[in-house]
């Protein structure tokens, strides 16, 4: 779930026949005609339209329609059909007409056609109205849905967004009926689907609140395309108790991935929104087996932690033990922020505005020679990763994430900052692999310490690659909420606020406390023993 609750529509439509319920290999594939009405979360609503664009754009079987369907203008097709239809004497399957290239889907659409008009036939004013109907709907099928490239094992698909008119719902009834799946968007209302029984065609709805504004599917699909890359996205986890679950179902799924299997693919970053104690749970997790990790030929979607945590428990050793915890050798980085930059990366010099050659006026960054500079930290990654990590620096800068916005010096050392990121970071981003455990940054604040804009554009770009970063604060200090948008990290507020709390490790006392420890896992489920 991203940014709030996400429809299953979308994923659903684009199931594996396999998953579908009321399969049976003697039938073939099933479909589905769904409908997606109104918008709930805005954001949520544009991402999922985006990523719809995306995967059609990456699939052959899909017709989109985003504007009204115009009316067939080819004369040529036009003329074939009438010649083809002057015989028509109540069914279309008897007439000798092919409307797409492959056998079995045009002998299923001509079924359609016959089962719809005896359906809806008491629609149509006459004879005359019904026929011209039918040259219209075929010409569409022709114009439209021959080009496309249909898999036998998988439903073609038809995708709709937007208001209707009552012959472009009959032609989705046809296909559907046909063996297409339909999906219908409309943020606006049902349109004309109010008027037929959708009932009797098993017609799935999902109603949300209505939207007064008209939103085109392109303008859509460029603010999903912002939030896309702005990374203000949230995975939410599901709880401990389905963790096992959620393990157990992705290893089936995810368990043929091989070291460094996903490496050629670009990287997008989940931010995962979930409870302290989730954080301590899937924190040692690999990516394969968290929520929202999810991959393709071109993108790996990463689910990351970018959380802040204010103030400490009650029980001083159960905080320090949080904090312990979270530090894993060879994959984590723990710092004791104290307005020292020098942990995290090379402190700004004068030298480094000759950056500013690098970086056009409207953001873009000159990625070739940055990369043939070649004397920063990040050159002794691979040409990919150095590629990555400039693609993120991009993004950042032209994403709308700080509050006040970036001017040129933001940019230029923000840049810097990242360029010269501390060689520790250097080494977790080589031996990251995708599916597997990704690196972490742990940062205590003890004081009243404030991040600078460079600190928290670097700490963005380390999210944006994989980094889990978790920021304590037990003083509950606002180091980061007043430099970037709040969306972007994920706070939670502990028992009590203490301030100038020093950091003392747990770990040399664990063995001698963890028979009555209070935070051990027997006492959170069970509580104490009695004596």
């Amino acid at each position: 779930m991203e940014l709030g609750s996400k429809s299953n529509i979308f994923s659903k439509i684009f199931s594996s026949q396999s998953d579908r319920g009321n399969y049976t290999s003697s039938k073939g594939y099933e479909n589905y005609f769904l409908a997606y009405i109104g918008v709930g979360d805005a954001e949520v609503y544009d991402l999922e339209i985006y990523e719809l664009n995306r995967e059609i754009k990456r699939r052959k079987n899909i017709a989109l329609f985003t504007n009204n369907i115009l009316n067939p203008d080819d004369f040529d097709i036009i003329s074939y059909l009438k010649a083809k239809t002057s015989k028509y004497n109540g069914s279309v399957f008897d007439l000798d007409i092919d409307l797409v290239g492959y056998e079995e889907i045009n002998n299923r659409i001509k079924r359609a056609f016959d089962i719809f008009l005896k359906e809806e036939g008491d629609k149509f004013n006459n004879d005359r109205v019904k026929f011209n109907f039918i040259i219209k709907v075929m010409s569409w099928i022709r114009i439209y849905i021959n080009p496309l490239v249909i898999d036998y094992n998988d439903a073609p698909k038809v995708v709709v967004y937007g208001n209707i008119k009552k012959h472009e719902l009959y032609f989705l009834l046809i296909l559907y009926i046909a063996g297409f799946d339909i999906l219908y968007i409309n943020p606006n209302g049902l349109g004309e689907l109010q008027n037929i029984d959708t009932n009797k065609y098993n017609i799935e709805i999902e109603n949300n609140p209505i939207e007064n504004d008209i939103i085109s599917f392109e303008e859509r699909v460029k603010k999903g395309e912002i939030l896309d890359k702005s990374s203000i996205k949230k995975a939410y986890t599901v709880g401990a108790q389905a963790s096992k679950q959620i393990s157990d179902e992705l290893l089936n799924d995810a368990g043929f991935i091989k070291p460094w299997q996903l490496q050629n693919r670009n990287i997008k970053t989940l931010l995962l929104s979930s409870t302290v104690d989730e954080v301590d749970i899937y924190w040692k997790e690999p990516m394969k087996l968290r929520p929202g990790f999810k991959f393709d030929e071109e993108i790996v979607t990463l689910p990351v932690f970018f959380t802040k945590i204010d103030g400490v428990y009650r029980d001083l050793d159960e905080y320090y033990s949080l904090v312990d915890k979270l530090q894993i050798k060879d994959f984590s980085y723990f710092l004791q922020f104290d307005n020292n930059i020098r942990p995290l990366a090379k402190p700004f010099v004068r030298e480094g505005y000759n950056l500013s050659f690098f970086v056009e006026n409207n953001g873009r960054l000159n990625k070739k020679a940055i990369i043939k500079e070649g004397n920063f930290s990040i050159s002794n990654l691979s040409l990919r990763w150095q590629e990555n990590i400039l693609n993120k620096i991009e993004e950042t800068i032209l994403s709308d994430m700080f509050i006040e916005g970036l001017n040129k010096d933001d940019i230029v050392k923000g840049l810097y900052t990242v360029l010269n990121m501390n060689e520790k970071f250097v080494y977790l981003i080589n031996s990251f692999d995708y599916a597997n455990i990704n690196p972490k940054l742990i940062i205590y604040i003890e004081q009243m310490r404030m991040f600078t804009k460079e600190i928290v554009f670097l700490l963005l770009t380390l999210s944006k690659i994989g980094f889990d970063i978790v920021i304590f604060t037990p003083g509950g200090v606002n180091c980061i909420e007043n430099i970037i948008n709040s969306q972007i990290v994920d706070i939670h507020r502990l028992d009590v606020i203490n301030y100038n709390l020093k950091y003392k490790s747990s770990r040399q006392n664990s063995y001698n406390n963890s028979n009555r420890n209070p935070s051990s896992w027997i006492e959170k489920l069970f509580g104490k023993w009695s004596d």
